[in-house]
């Protein structure tokens, strides 16, 4: 109980902290530190996501998917003043997670340039080869090899 009246007055003391300023303090996430001038970094970051996936071939369907994802998040960030309103408008986190979750989207789309899986033969024979470091007593199934979980042979069929 005295743990929750000290929340109590941390929440009290922390909420106008945040009114008097015009950017957060904190965002209250362990690791995740406050960006001074979020919403421009974050808007950088989504014109960036565009320009990326636009760089994908048409058949890419991922490139249309990701470019209408972040032009609509782009669109709440214009219509929308403060980091406070974007985060409702969105309802998907803080701007800082948003950010984090943006640069991660662009490492994802640099992959997608260089994998190509709109490239891949659908019809192509999958190899389902079991790799070597995955034989032995508990992977492989012939006789004398055992159950992980039981230690015991396999049942017979």
């Amino acid at each position: 109980a005295m743990m929750l009246k000290g929340l109590r007055r941390l929440r009290l003391i922390r909420a106008p902290l945040r009114s008097f300023s015009s950017s957060k303090v904190e965002t209250g996430i362990t690791g995740l530190p406050a960006i001074e001038n979020a919403k421009e970094v974050y808007m950088a970051l989504l014109q960036k996501t565009i320009e990326e996936a636009d760089k994908l071939p048409s058949e890419a369907e991922y490139g249309d998917q990701i470019t209408r994802f972040a032009a609509h998040r782009l669109k709440m960030c214009e219509e929308n003043d403060t980091v406070e309103a974007i985060e409702d408008a969105i309802a998907a986190g803080e701007i800082e997670e948003l950010i984090d979750e943006s640069e991660h989207e662009l490492k994802v789309l640099e992959m997608m340039q260089v994998w190509k899986p709109w490239e891949e033969d659908t019809n192509a024979a999958v190899d389902w080869t079991v790799p070597d470091e995955w034989k032995g007593p508990y992977y492989d199934t012939p006789e004398g090899s055992m159950d992980p979980h039981t230690g015991t042979e396999p049942r017979k069929a």
